[in-house]
């Protein structure tokens, strides 16, 4: 039993590490929150959408860093779909950007330093630098490697009949 309640903190543990990782902003309209078996489907590029079968009830960007994969971004997704109430997500678009550098310590790679994170941290030679705790100031001379950053755009999507039925509950105030 001990084994089973350690492997499950553990499981936990990896969970909210990767969640905590990303983060999401939504702007749109909220439902009744569905349950964690309801399906999400997902749809990448409008182009895949059945016509008349959806409407569009918010847009949401979810961003992290780029070594996230992509179950478990599609699974951050899902559960943001859930919680607004969407069936559905449709994907619109994916960027990848250089979002700082790393120093790089004994071949292997250390946490990003806050000043490191920036983006313009280069200085008139190019040349990216870092401050330390004790503000220092030190340059990377071909030590950096540059940090990448995912924004994924997407839409909410809520089942015409449904949105219809809805909507036709909700209280008018015009």
């Amino acid at each position: 039993m001990k084994l089973f309640v350690a492997k499950a903190v553990m499981c936990l543990a990896g969970v909210l590490l990767f969640a905590g990782c990303m983060s999401f902003d939504y702007v749109g309209q909220s439902f009744a929150p569905r349950t964690e078996s309801s399906p999400v489907s997902v749809f990448k590029g409008r182009d895949t959408l059945p016509p008349d079968r959806y409407r569009i009830i918010g847009r949401g960007v979810l961003s992290g860093p780029n070594s996230v994969d992509e179950y478990d971004r599609m699974a951050e997704l899902r559960s943001e779909a859930r919680k607004h109430g969407a069936d559905a997500v449709c994907i619109v678009g994916t960027q990848v950007k250089a979002a700082g550098l790393y120093p790089r310590v004994s071949g292997t790679f250390a946490p990003p330093l806050a000043a490191s994170e920036n983006v313009d941290n280069l200085s008139t030679q190019n040349n990216a630098w870092e401050t330390d705790s004790f503000g220092q100031v030190r340059v990377l001379k071909g030590e950096e490697k540059v940090r990448y950053t995912f924004e994924t755009k997407v839409l909410f999507l809520k089942k015409s009949a449904d949105f219809d039925k809805e909507m036709k509950s909700r209280p008018s105030f015009l």
